[in-house]
């Protein structure tokens, strides 16, 4: 830096004086002085020759050079910053220290201003001016100091959110990959089965057809042999009357006309008839049908979901996942991935095995990140396993007993919009457990809980295509 700024200087220096330019003038020959420099020059050697190449110049009031002038006073300045000398406390008229405060004003000035232009005003010293002034920035800066710490946080959960989702996307597509191999390999085998299955009507009625070609060929041998035997005899009246009952007996053949087959061919039907239906048909046990799908996006850090995204239990560690908006975090939970707005919706859970579950549906504006109880008031309607007995939360004060050391493995939840009505049944006998009545205003998912490590699964439901 100090090497660039001294051949700066030495650009900007006149060549007479050898300092800074001060009211630069330009020759016609384009060389530049100071204008006082340059007077004198021409002064002393009584001619108005460029001290440089000595050319005459023709004007005797040379111009302004208005650029040289404005880089000469933007280099001062540089230089007066890099020294330590901040050029914002001199005065721009005079180029004295700003002293004062003229609070008639209310701007800075040098002794000089005070002489010439602010005379019978009043004025403080700049410290004491400052005072509100920094209390005001000091508030813009406190509230941009909390506006960086919450940009901080967000771009912390960004850089969280952009890591998860290549995360997400790598392990979805391996999943993906995996789900449809298990399709492939499905179909593979259905195709190998069809194949062998038509190969084997094709080898079986082939035989048959083989069979009866040669059973017909050696009837057309033994007719052509008799008809050959005919036309030689009748070639002679002694052959004729020569053993004429067996001839006659030859020439009659009594078997009866052979007739084609019914069924011979390819059941071409058989084989293609809703091909594709009814290998979807048994596909189906292969691909159930989940009418609850859970959001992984929504679970909380403690729970761990299964790949098909049916099944939840609790996880001794958490996980390391993005603080994004829809996550659930203040309390071990999940939601469907699907809310409901209108119409009847039904879903079977299987709670066997865990003895810390909660299940039943909330509101879509929940809280998420506070800790609260799984009641009405909240925007939850559920039903929840404790040890040895199930709950109905009715209110954030009252709970209401359903069953004491159950033995209930399946659960079934109905929610009816329209009656604003959510049911909980023992899925086994159909026995009622209990029904809410709740007045929607919002859309409702499904909603559970689990501080188990056993799982609680969504159970797939009958698929029936009308």
């Amino acid at each position: 830096m100090t090497s660039s700024f001294s051949l700066l200087e030495e650009d900007l220096s006149c060549p007479i004086c050898c300092q800074i330019f001060k009211d630069p003038v330009i020759l016609s020959c384009s060389h530049s002085f100071c204008r006082t420099c340059l007077k004198q020059y021409w002064a002393v050697n009584l001619g108005r020759e460029c001290p440089v190449c000595r050319r005459r110049s023709s004007k005797e009031h040379p111009l302004l050079d208005l650029a040289l002038r404005s880089a000469c006073e933007s280099y001062s300045q540089q230089k007066k910053r890099d020294d330590g000398d901040p050029v914002g406390v001199l005065c721009s008229l005079h180029s004295e220290k700003l002293c004062l405060y003229c609070v008639d004003d209310k701007k800075l000035v040098c002794v000089q201003c005070v002489s010439q232009n602010h005379q019978n005003h009043h004025f403080c010293s700049i410290s004491k001016a400052a005072v509100p002034h920094k209390e005001k920035l000091q508030n813009h800066l406190r509230s941009l100091e909390r506006k960086l710490q919450v940009v901080k946080k967000i771009k912390d959960v960004s850089d969280k959110e952009a890591t998860h989702i290549t995360s997400q996307a790598m392990q979805t597509e391996r999943q993906i990959k995996e789900e449809f191999e298990k399709l492939h390999q499905f179909l593979r085998k259905e195709e190998e089965a069809s194949i062998v299955a038509l190969k084997k009507e094709e080898e079986e009625k082939s035989q048959r057809m083989k069979k009866k070609i040669k059973e017909l060929g050696n009837q057309i041998q033994d007719i052509s042999a008799r008809i050959r035997e005919l036309e030689e005899k009748l070639k002679d009246d002694a052959l004729v009357l020569q053993d004429f009952q067996r001839t006659c007996e030859r020439a009659q053949y009594t078997r009866s006309d052979p007739e084609l087959d019914s069924g011979a061919l390819i059941d071409v039907v058989k084989h293609l008839g809703n091909l594709r239906y009814r290998v979807w048909e048994k596909m189906k046990d292969l691909t159930p049908y989940f009418p609850v799908i859970l959001d992984p996006n929504t679970a909380n850090s403690s729970l761990i979901l299964s790949e098909d995204l049916s099944s939840l239990s609790c996880s001794s560690t958490n996980s390391l996942l993005p603080e994004n908006p829809e996550r659930i975090s203040a309390y071990s939970g999940v939601l469907g991935s699907e809310g409901f707005s209108s119409g009847t919706h039904s879903w079977e859970v299987d709670v066997e095995g865990n003895e810390m579950w909660i299940v039943g549906v909330a509101e879509e504006s929940a809280s998420r990140k506070e800790s609260h109880g799984a009641v009405p008031e909240n925007g939850f309607c559920c039903i929840w396993r404790n040890t040895d007995v199930i709950l109905a939360g009715i209110s954030k004060t009252s709970v209401q007993t359903l069953l004491t050391k159950p033995t209930i493995k399946r659960i079934r939840v109905t929610l009816t919009w329209e009656s604003g009505q959510v049911t909980f049944s023992n899925s086994d006998n159909n026995a009622n457990l209990h029904t809410f009545t709740y007045r929607f205003t919002k859309k409702m998912y499904p909603y559970f809980y689990s501080n188990s490590k056993s799982s609680l699964k969504v159970l797939p439901a009958h698929v029936s295509v009308k």
